[in-house]
C-alpha cells in the first residue's frame, strides 16, 4: 500500500527547524526516518531509547542503501553519557558506569548543562546537520529536556505515538504531547495508514485496527462483537484456576497456526505471566523478562549472601523459578541420603547428587554453576525463564573467571551486555505490553487484565500480523484511561 500524501514528508521535515510526526503502529514511521536521512544535506544524528531500536534503525538504513556518512545512531542515554564523559569539566559528570535511576538522572543533567553552556555548539553543528528522535512517547521529563536543549543548536524532528506511551517511568512524569511536545516541536503530519498489515496481505486486520485506534483515542469501548475472521474473541473466566486453564488451552490450540506466537498478559503481574509460561514449558514457551529483572537480582542476593545449606536452598529456589521438572523434594532427600552414605535417587539424579552435597557443605561459585547447568540439561527439565537462567549462569562464569568480584555487579554487567547485543525472543513467548512493544509476531493472544489501560490495549492489539485472539470476560468493555 502506498500513500502519496507521505511522499513529500521527508522534504518537509528536513526543511524545518522544529517538527514532530505522529505515527500509528505499523504506519511507516521508520520508513520516513530512512527517507529523510537519505536526502543528505549532511550527517544526521538519530537517537532512540534502546539498543534494539538502534539495531533496527541501522538495519533499515542499510537495507535501503543509505550511506553511513549520512547518519549516526545512538541511544539518548548512550549519547548523553558519551558527551558528558568527554567534557567532564563543563558537564560536571563524574559517573562512568551509571547503574540506577539517580545515576542516569545525573547523566542527563550533565548533558543538559553541557549543551546549555554553549561549549559544544560548534562541535554539534560541525558533526550533524540535524537530529531525529524515534519513539518520542517513551521520553521522560529529563530526556525531553535533553532534546529541547539540543533543539537550540540543531534542527530537530521527533517521531512517536502518544497512544503507545506505556513506558514505566517509576514515578517520573512522562512527556506530555499537547503541552510540551507540540509546543516545542509543531505537528507536521500524522501517519495513519497501516502499511504493515497490507504488506502481509491482511487488509481486513488493517482496516479493523484503524477503526479500533479511533475508538481508543475517543475513549470509546472496545467492541469485539463484529470482527474480521483473523480477530477472535473468547470468553475468559474470572476465577484464577479456570482462567489459567482457558489461557493454556487457547495457547495449545494456537500452536497449530503458522508463524510465531506471543501471549500478552497482565502488565504488572510478572508471576502470573511466568506461571503461564511454566504451564506451557513443555511446548517451548518462554517468559520475556524485563532487562532489569528484579527476580534475577533477588536470586543473586541469596546466592551472594549465603553459603552452605542456605546457598543450596537459594539455588534450588532459583531453579524452580526458571524451570519445571526440578523434583526438588526428591533431590533434597537424595542429597540427605548421600550424606548419610545411602544411594537414594541415584537413578533419577546421577552425579547431580554429589554436586548438590558439595554445595550444601560450603562449595563455591563453580559448584553452584555446575548444579544450575546440570539441572538445565536434564531431559525432564523444561526451562521457561531462559533469559533469567542464562543471565545467572553468565554472571557466575564472570565471577569465577575473576572479571568481577561481586555477583550483583556481574549481573549488572551481563544485563548491560544484553542491552547492547539485543535479546533473543523465543518462537513462543509470554510477555507484557511493555516487553513486546516494537516487536512483531504472526499470532498474538491478548489476556484481559484490569491493569491494562487503553494505551496497553492499543500496543497489544497491534503486535500480530496474521491472527489475534482476545480473551476477555465481555465482548464490549471500556479500558481505563
Amino acid at each position: 500500500m502506498h500513500d502519496e500524501a507521505d511522499d513529500d514528508l521527508a522534504e518537509v521535515i528536513c526543511s524545518l527547524q522544529a517538527a514532530s510526526v505522529v505515527a500509528a503502529a505499523g504506519c511507516g514511521k521508520t520508513e520516513q526516518i530512512v527517507k529523510a536521512a537519505a536526502r543528505g544535506g549532511g550527517r544526521r544524528l538519530i537517537l532512540t531509547h534502546t539498543h534494539a531500536g538502534v539495531d533496527a534503525l541501522r538495519k533499515r538504513l542499510k537495507d535501503n542503501g543509505v550511506s553511513t556518512t549520512l547518519f549516526a545512531i545512538d541511544t539518548i542515554a548512550g549519547w548523553c553519557l558519551r558527551y558528558g564523559s568527554s567534557y567532564p569539566a563543563r558537564s560536571g559528570l563524574t559517573i562512568t558506569e551509571p547503574k540506577g535511576e539517580q545515576d542516569w538522572a545525573a547523566v542527563y543533567g550533565s548533558a543538559i548543562k553541557l549543551i546549555a553552556s554553549g561549549a559544544v555548539s560548534r562541535v554539534l553543528r560541525a558533526s550533524y546537520c540535524g537530529l531525529f528522535v524515534d519513539e518520542y512517547q517513551d521520553c521522560g521529563a529529563l530526556q525531553h529536556n535533553v532534546i529541547a536543549a539540543l533543539s537550540s543548536v540543531l534542527p530537530v524532528c521527533v517521531f512517536g505515538d502518544p497512544l503507545q506511551a506505556i513506558f514505566d517511568f517509576n514515578g517520573q512524569t512522562p512527556v506530555d504531547w499537547k503541552t510540551e511536545v507540540f509546543q516545542r516541536f509543531p505537528l507536521v503530519r500524522t501517519l495513519s495508514k497501516p502499511y504493515r498489515w497490507h504488506k502481509h496481505g491482511n487488509v481486513e486486520m488493517a482496516d479493523w485496527l484503524e477503526k479500533t485506534r479511533s475508538a481508543l483515542e475517543a475513549g470509546e469501548p472496545l467492541d469485539f462483537r463484529q470482527t474480521p475472521a483473523c480477530v477472535a474473541w473468547e470468553w475468559l473466566p474470572d476465577q484464577d484456576g479456570p482462567r489459567q486453564g482457558k489461557v493454556v488451552g487457547t495457547c495449545l490450540s494456537a500452536m497449530a497456526r503458522d508463524g510465531n506466537l506471543v501471549v500478552i498478559g497482565d502488565p504488572i503481574n510478572l508471576a502470573g505471566r511466568a506461571l503461564i509460561a511454566k504451564r506451557l514449558a513443555k511446548q517451548g514457551f518462554s517468559n520475556i523478562e524485563p532487562v532489569e529483572c528484579k527476580s534475577l537480582y533477588a536470586a543473586a542476593k541469596k546466592l551472594k549472601s549465603n553459603s552452605g545449606s542456605k546457598r543450596f536452598d537459594g539455588t534450588l529456589d532459583m531453579l524452580e523459578q526458571c524451570m519445571s521438572g526440578v523434583g526438588r523434594s526428591d533431590f533434597v532427600k537424595a542429597v540427605a541420603s548421600r550424606k548419610a552414605g545411602g544411594a537414594l535417587g541415584t537413578a533419577k539424579f546421577g552425579s547431580l547428587i554429589d554436586i548438590g552435597l558439595a554445595l550444601q557443605e560450603g562449595a563455591g561459585d563453580d559448584i553452584c554453576l555446575a548444579l544450575i547447568q546440570g539441572f538445565s540439561v536434564r531431559p525432564t527439565s523444561y526451562v521457561f525463564r531462559r533469559e533469567m537462567l542464562s543471565a545467572m549462569q553468565s554472571a557466575l562464569r564472570m565471577k569465577i573467571a575473576g572479571e568481577r568480584s561481586d555477583l550483583l555487579d556481574a549481573i549488572w554487567q551481563v544485563q548491560n551486555r544484553i542491552r547492547h547485543a539485543g535479546r533473543h525472543i523465543a518462537y513462543r513467548s509470554v510477555g507484557s505490553t511493555l516487553l513486546v512493544k516494537g516487536l512483531e509476531f504472526a499470532n498474538a493472544i491478548v489476556v484481559h487484565s484490569p491493569n491494562m489501560n487503553r494505551k496497553d490495549w492499543y500496543v497489544a492489539l497491534t503486535r500480530a500480523t496474521h491472527t489475534l485472539t482476545i480473551l476477555a470476560p465481555h465482548k464490549v468493555f471500556t479500558p481505563v484511561a
